[in-house]
């Protein structure tokens, strides 16, 4: 079911589960190039919120950029790690990113009557 999803949908889904008061005093930004759409966006971590955007190529600017594929952006937000990402830039931006998101909330049987 995550295939079906856009990048712009992860990155939301993402930014509903960052806790906010743990990530309160942290402040990052990292462009994402997908490599085999040709977007890039930008996701800003500030006073416990997390916003993206898309950007035009060489916005620059950014803590880290991060070069990869929709399925390794699923394959990261799934709590696997970012072997064959490409980065430019401080990596630590994309550990204290994860550090900050709450893992999803366990999907509770449907009890019917």
């Amino acid at each position: 079911m995550a295939a079906g999803l856009g990048v712009e949908q992860v990155f939301d889904s993402l930014a509903i589960r960052v806790n906010g008061p743990k990530a309160r005093n942290e402040h990052l930004t990292i462009d994402w190039e997908f490599t085999d759409s040709g977007d890039r966006y930008r996701m800003s971590l500030s006073n416990g919120a997390l916003m993206h955007r898309k950007i035009p190529d060489g916005a620059g600017g950014a803590d880290l950029t991060l070069s990869l594929t929709k399925p390794m952006l699923l394959a990261l937000a799934g709590g696997q790690d970012a072997a064959g990402i490409g980065t430019t830039g401080d990596g630590a931006a994309l550990r204290r990113l994860l550090a900050v998101i709450d893992d999803p909330e366990p999907n509770f049987p449907v009890v019917t009557p």
